[in-house]
């Protein structure tokens, strides 16, 4: 019986477990940075800030308007 028995790994495109390994930490940066830019640029879009901003628990607060009905022009 032989020692050793080659087996081949799971593969999806070419990429391995072993290759995206050494992937992950610059992708983990680059999807945390893309989520802030995303946030930052969309922070103004009312629909962005009512369903994502506002449910987030600890800037939730600050995106709340608070202004009153009648300084609002529309």
């Amino acid at each position: 019986m032989p020692s050793f028995v080659r087996r081949s790994q799971l593969q999806f495109l070419g990429l391995t477990a072993e290759r995206l390994s050494g992937w992950t930490p610059t992708l983990a940066v680059w999807g945390t940075t893309a989520g802030a830019a995303v946030s930052l640029f969309l922070s103004d879009v009312p629909l962005f800030k009512k369903d994502v901003l506002i449910k987030v628990p600890v800037l939730g607060s600050y995106y709340k308007d608070t202004t009153p009905d009648s300084d609002k022009p529309f």
